[in-house]
């Protein structure tokens, strides 16, 4: 097995607006960098990779530019290639999202680098020794859909409130990590972690907690390896501990408590990582539509009713957790217009992702997922995989919004609702695992 990896700065100019949040904020200034992280696997003729990018999502067509744009540079191994994202609420637009648009001249760039990181990459292909393990519990993720006292089902109902009753569901808590060892020492660590990438806030460029993970990591061992964050199925998980008293808001110094908890844990399993034996790298792809939502004549009525009455967001407010929770004023507005717009422009068509699978002889294997699932579609595929360590790789291969469960889109939570580009069709959960799971069973056949 020979491994190459590279990592770019993508950090953008001041003043492109940030993506992951319901309003518009400027970037006024940086907080730490963000990258894209490739890492190249090559055995005999076999070449597969992952490439991370410190964004909030991806879109299909921003992947297919990269992959024409390596293709014409005489790179012949862009299907066995998973793009990610880290998920990071403190970086550019990829994609459009609530009527804010990619900068085009970053967007450009953002190609040209992604494609350098690969390129780089195979230029640094050498012999490695790779090592694998996993944490079986990971203390700081939390399903965030939460039952409530007269019914439903509510998304972040705030820290202590007293109106709830339980978690929806439950939580992958498997943090699974790879080492890449070349002449000595560690030049890569890959950790598959399920958690949501949201802990700074405000209007600074950050790569959240990923970002400062990799920095910790750093520090304890002494030197620089790449620190790569693959994102589970974390649709519905994050941070917040709702019978916590510690103060758990959005702020620079949490993404650095995350980062430093993760950091620990990855460092401590250094020592009993176990030689993965690779005797043969497999890649398999697939194409999977999966369809828009269709929209009903009440949920459009009701949805005209609503923007009749409610009242318009001030300009400069924010969204918050607890406004979406309430789903009151002048969020019920933001919503009751994306479902309108949703129905003009998404309702009844469909989308194609490439799912991708890596498969590291018949152990190991990663395998990518569009959008934001729910942790219980990384759940499920684990089960069925016959691999003994399998990584679910979420926000991969473009932005198709949350996929949730088919019980819970009548429960409540802003998951569920219609957004434009978001809101797959109620059964995308279950062809979801479907088809990673005929991608692992083929997968297993070659290896």
């Amino acid at each position: 097995m020979e491994v190459g990896v590279s990592k770019i700065i993508i950090t953008p100019p001041r003043g492109l607006p940030l993506a992951g949040y319901f309003n518009a904020r400027p970037n006024e200034g940086v907080l730490d960098d963000l990258h894209v992280r490739c890492a190249l696997f090559r055995q005999c003729r076999a070449v597969g990779g992952v490439l991370s990018l410190d964004v909030c999502m991806l879109s299909n067509e921003f992947v297919e530019k990269v992959l024409a744009a390596l293709d014409k540079a005489g790179f012949r191994y862009g299907r066995g290639l998973i793009l990610t994202a880290t998920h990071t609420h403190t970086a550019p637009y990829v994609t459009t999202l609530f009527g804010t648009s990619p900068d085009a001249l970053y967007l450009r760039g953002l190609v040209a680098k992604t494609v350098e990181a690969v390129l780089t990459a195979e230029r640094n292909l050498a012999p490695a020794t790779l090592r694998l393990g996993r944490v079986k519990d990971n203390p700081l993720a939390f399903n965030r859909r939460y039952w409530m006292q007269g019914g439903g089902v509510t998304t972040n109902p705030g820290v202590k409130n007293p109106g709830i009753v339980k978690p929806e569901g439950t939580v992958d808590r498997e943090i699974g990590i790879l080492s890449v060892e070349q002449g000595g020492r560690i030049t890569a660590l890959l950790a598959n972690i399920v958690n949501h990438t949201d802990t700074v806030g405000e209007s600074l460029v950050s790569a959240d907690w990923p970002g400062r993970l990799e920095r910790c990591v750093q520090a304890s061992i002494g030197y620089d390896p790449l620190v790569m964050t693959l994102i589970g199925c974390a649709g519905n998980v994050n941070q917040f501990d709702v019978h916590s008293d510690e103060y758990q808001g959005y702020a620079y110094d949490r993404a650095w408590q995350l980062g430093k908890c993760y950091a620990e844990l990855v460092v401590s399993r250094l020592g009993s990582l176990k030689k993965l034996k690779a005797e043969k790298l497999a890649v398999v792809t697939r194409a999977l539509s999966i369809p828009y939502r269709n929209i009903t004549r009440e949920q459009l009525k009701q949805a005209r009713a609503v923007l009749a009455k409610a009242p318009r967001m001030s300009a400069g407010a924010d969204m918050t957790s607890e406004g979406l929770a309430t789903g009151e004023g002048a969020v019920a507005r933001f919503f009751a217009e994306q479902l309108l717009e949703y129905s003009r422009r998404c309702a009844g068509r469909s989308r194609r992702f490439r799912m991708v699978s890596l498969g590291f002889g018949a152990e190991f294997a990663l395998t990518s997922l569009p959008g934001e699932p729910f942790t219980e579609i990384g759940l499920s595929i684990k089960k069925l995989s016959t691999f003994k360590h399998t990584w679910p790789v979420a926000l991969a291969m473009g932005a198709c919004g949350y996929v949730a469960l088919p019980e819970c889109f009548e429960r409540g939570g802003y998951e569920t609702l219609p957004v434009v580009g978001g809101a797959p069709r109620e059964d995308t959960a279950e062809r979801l695992i479907k088809a990673s799971a005929e991608n692992l069973e083929k997968l297993g056949v070659m290896n």
